[in-house]
């Protein structure tokens, strides 16, 4: 059965690398494989077939409906099977069946589906990239139901009114749905000016731009939004003496007596907010930058050297990439995998695949995602209480929330 799957495979992948080059009408490949889901009644096989036909068609958003799709794709829907089901809409969307696109659309706005299922056609939509597709994730936003998948989702389009939008709802928005409306705001000059424009009003907190959004803003390569983000973040140290004299400040400060007295909670409490979305630590956190877990946590000159001097080494698996799509959107993360139709990338809050033929600059960055200043921003006792938590060999819990004052 495995090697009959894979024989078709190789014929569909033959198919699929000829569109373009044979007449649109000839899907000779494709055809014969949807007859066989047409005639076959085992959902096992057809699972794995279709599974096949997506790997081949994998880096493509569109390729012609080959004409034996309508009857294949009416037959799978009697499945029971949520993978064939699954499946058959992930291909009906590559195909644009108009029958696939609106049952997504229903889908991501009905009151009666689930939570899960309402996120995954939205998250298809925009994978789609579907025309007239923003207004309505315009609309989800308010839904907390949908609000992070259609935050996201409104980075793929240029729509005007995305940053008036966010900025107006993000005081409604916990701090998971802030962190996506701030990236999706960096990801497009239009909207980083906007963005920053609210920070510096203090209608956002500076606190919510960590690290990564700050790098991800001056990858757009725009003077005005990096003299911004300077004015927010501080003029950035770039000798190696001045990092030296800056590092010997901190250890007379953070004395094995000054870190003991250090709340390793309230420490925690900034790792969370200012590194856990790329780094990983106690089992929890980001993959986008190195695991810290079994670092050298314990060796301050170790700490210190790397929160001050984010870029002086960093490791050829975490070296970022700067991508600028047709549609203008810019995605700074590492590259996780990609072929000659796409190439898919880990950004801080999603995992993207952008296909080969949309991609106008890609440059690989020489410095970290991590800029430097951090720890400038911290005071005193937060630097301490961060350190403090770093260097612990065990996990502590998350510090109590703040009581809200009576008003």
């Amino acid at each position: 059965m495995h090697d009959r799957i894979f024989a078709i495979v190789v014929v569909l992948l033959v198919d699929v690398a000829s569109v373009g080059v044979l007449p649109a009408q000839d899907h000779t490949g494709l055809n014969a494989l949807l007859q066989l889901l047409e005639e076959s009644s085992e959902d096992a096989f057809r699972a794995d077939l279709l599974s096949g036909m997506l790997q081949g068609l994998a880096g493509r958003r569109s390729v012609e409906m080959p004409s034996r799709w309508p009857a294949a794709y009416a037959k799978l829907q009697e499945s029971s099977d949520d993978g064939v089901l699954d499946r058959a809409l992930e291909i009906a969307l590559i195909f644009d069946d108009p029958v696939a696109l609106g049952t997504l659309r229903r889908r991501a706005t009905s009151t009666t589906a689930s939570a899960a299922a309402r996120n995954r056609a939205i998250q298809r939509l925009v994978a789609k990239k579907q025309t007239g597709l923003a207004p309505l994730l315009l609309r989800l936003v308010a839904d907390p139901i949908t609000r992070n998948s259609a935050v996201r989702g409104l980075a793929e389009y240029d729509h005007p009114e995305t940053a008036s939008r966010l900025l107006k709802l993000y005081p409604s928005f916990d701090p998971t749905a802030r962190q996506d409306a701030i990236l999706t705001l960096a990801s497009r000059p239009a909207w980083a000016t906007p963005l920053l424009e609210a920070v510096a009003a203090k209608r956002i907190s500076r606190s919510d731009l960590t690290a990564y959004t700050a790098r991800q803003l001056q990858s757009l390569g725009k003077k005005q939004i990096t003299a911004q983000v300077h004015a927010l973040w501080g003029e950035v140290r770039t000798t190696p003496a001045e990092k030296l004299k800056l590092i010997g400040v901190y250890k007379r400060r953070l004395t094995p007596e000054s870190l003991k007295s250090g709340s390793r909670s309230a420490g925690r409490g900034i790792y969370q907010q200012a590194c856990a979305s790329c780094h990983r630590l106690f089992d929890s956190g980001g993959t986008i930058g190195p695991e810290i877990t079994g670092s050298q946590r314990t060796n301050l000159d170790y700490l210190l050297e790397n929160l001050l001097d984010p870029s002086a080494t960093v490791a050829k698996d975490y070296q970022m990439q700067v991508i600028a799509t047709a549609t203008g959107r810019v995605v700074t993360g590492l590259v996780v995998s990609e072929n000659e139709k796409r190439v898919t990338v880990q950004t801080v809050n999603e995992k993207l695949v952008v296909p080969t033929d949309e991609i106008e600059i890609r440059e690989q960055s020489s410095v970290s995602m991590m800029p430097e200043g951090m720890l400038q921003k911290l005071t005193t006792r937060q630097v301490r209480d961060l350190i403090a938590y770093l260097a612990g060999s065990q996990q502590v819990p998350l510090p109590e929330p703040a009581p809200v004052e009576d008003r």
